[in-house]
């Protein structure tokens, strides 16, 4: 399973929710939570926790089952 960033960042926009306040409940730094909706950053489990939580989303919200990768031979 992987979060789905992009989903989150689309989230904030489509709800108009801002990073800051977000930032400030759940204890990300508002720079890493800036790098994470970048994509520049990965969400440690408990930082995603926290983030749902403060979204007031179910924590499977923005998970997403991970394909596996294909090697050709």
């Amino acid at each position: 399973m992987v979060v789905d960033v992009k989903e989150i960042k689309e989230y904030f926009e489509e709800t108009g929710i801002k990073q800051k306040p977000i930032a400030e409940k759940t204890g990300i730094g508002e720079s890493k939570l800036s790098l994470v909706l970048a994509g520049k950053r990965k969400l440690e489990a408990g930082e995603y926790a926290s983030l749902c939580v403060a979204l007031g989303v179910p924590m499977n919200r923005f998970v997403k089952p991970q394909l596996p990768e294909h090697r050709g031979k």
